[in-house]
């Protein structure tokens, strides 16, 4: 009978512990469950986009950037971004009516700018550079109300740490996703189809939240005065920092559409969204359990630097590798993939690569200074970002640059932002919340 060595005895017994360990924590379990799903979704998203490259064209893509970008702008304003508080109250039911007035809140906002978009679509679609725009301008709005209601229910359910449920909740959307498009292809012209699946992929995911909880009666004794009033600085921050966001990415989109052609940016779309993959894949996952957990720990009257140090350190473990990888294949995968007419997204991916890898790196942990309040720092970082973009607009149209020099600095630049998040985060999970604070002091008193 021959023995086992002992090398592969101990290789063994190290890999049963750490499958223990891993299987022990809830943290990771839950971070699966969530990543489990959206992997799920993504499969189902470049499963069919090879489809899509064909059936649409990358002018048909460049429409579709354009009302995200305006969708993502009219969600920021309809709903005061209360949906990403949902997780933070101690009481359940503060929690229920924010959501409750978030739908509210989307629905007025829909009744309002749908008359409004739609009387002004033909100057905004000038604006943006893309004639195709105008006719899908009355869809805005109520994509825009989907996306912050679908938010809500997923934090929800996040909160009452149902992540498998949310998990499911991202397959459902991505496959209505998919579904949508290919309705709309079939039934409607130009980029109709494509657009229509951003609402698609909201509602997939909000029926398949909804059918899953139990729900109060709207406005069943609910304050929604004093619910608004405990988050208003903060979504105020956020509302001022979501509507800089929207200017950092749509600045560069309105600006290749404008100087160098929607052509152009319908290739940068399809390149942007290929790099954000791996974020989509895991970063969206890790940072909402992240979030949960941290926000549990401030509440308790703790710090949670120790779930901020083993976060990072498993998404540059988990990243380097991976964005290594895509960086150098990109341009040989994306003719292959999408077609031929489709080679110069391959390199604009490898180039917006690098700074994606840092955006994987630390936009899981950048709710970090929601959690301890730090209501100034968001607006003031997203400032910061637009002000550098607009510098990068500005360089690239005054020295007359090309696309891939254009995407060189905004590469660079989007990194520089990415590095100083990292260290202001880390710094703020390193704060000791003053509930614990004011018992500290208090034990020290009673000690003396």
């Amino acid at each position: 009978m021959i023995q086992e060595s002992p090398l592969r005895a101990q290789g063994i017994v190290i890999i049963r512990n750490v499958w223990l360990k891993l299987k022990a924590s809830s943290y990771w379990k839950d971070i699966a469950w969530l990543a489990s799903g959206t992997v799920l979704a993504q499969v189902v998203t470049f499963a069919t986009m090879p489809l899509f490259t064909r059936l649409f064209s990358p002018a048909d893509f460049a429409v579709q950037n354009l009302f995200s970008q305006i969708a993502t702008f009219v969600a920021v304003a309809a709903t005061y971004r209360l949906e990403y508080f949902v997780q933070l109250p101690k009481d359940e039911d503060d929690s229920l009516y924010l959501v409750q007035l978030v739908c509210l809140m989307g629905l007025g906002a829909s009744l309002l700018l749908t008359p409004l978009l739609w009387l002004f679509r033909q100057p905004v679609a000038a604006f943006c550079g893309s004639a195709g725009l105008a006719p899908t301008m009355a869809l805005i709005p109520v994509t825009a109300a989907c996306m912050s209601v679908a938010v809500a229910f997923q934090g929800l359910a996040q909160r009452q740490r149902a992540f498998r449920r949310s998990g499911e909740a991202e397959v459902a959307g991505k496959a209505a996703y998919a579904l949508t498009i290919l309705a709309g292809w079939l039934l409607l012209p130009g980029a109709f189809g494509l657009v229509l699946g951003w609402l698609g992929a909201s509602l997939g995911k909000m029926f398949w939240l909804y059918r899953e909880n139990r729900w109060p009666r709207f406005g069943a004794g609910a304050d929604f005065r004093r619910v608004f009033g405990n988050y208003f600085n903060l979504g105020g921050s956020l509302m001022v920092s979501h509507v800089l966001l929207s200017c950092t990415t749509a600045i560069p989109a309105i600006f290749i559409a404008k100087y160098y052609g929607d052509q152009t940016l319908g290739q940068y779309a399809l390149a942007y969204q290929a790099v954000c993959l791996p974020s989509s894949l895991l970063g969206g996952a890790i940072g909402n359990v992240y979030y949960q957990r941290a926000s549990e720990c401030w509440a308790r009257g703790m710090s949670f630097d120790d779930v901020w140090r083993t976060t990072a350190k498993k998404l540059v473990l988990i990243g380097l590798p991976v964005y290594a990888v895509a960086i150098a294949v990109l341009p040989w995968i994306f003719p292959l993939v999408f077609g031929q007419s489709w080679v110069p997204a391959g390199r604009y991916a490898a180039i917006l690569g690098f700074s994606a890898f840092f955006s994987f790196a630390t936009s899981p942990l950048d709710k970090a200074c929601l959690v301890v309040g730090a209501w100034w720092y968001v607006p003031l970082w997203h400032a910061a970002r637009t002000v550098t973009t607009i510098m990068v607009v500005a360089a690239t149209a005054l020295l007359k640059l090309d696309m891939t020099a254009f995407l060189v600095l905004f590469s660079l630049q989007q990194t520089a932002l990415y590095l100083v998040d990292y260290w202001s985060e880390w710094k703020f999970s390193k704060l000791t919340s003053p509930h614990y604070r004011e018992e500290g002091a208090q034990l020290d008193a009673h000690t003396a």
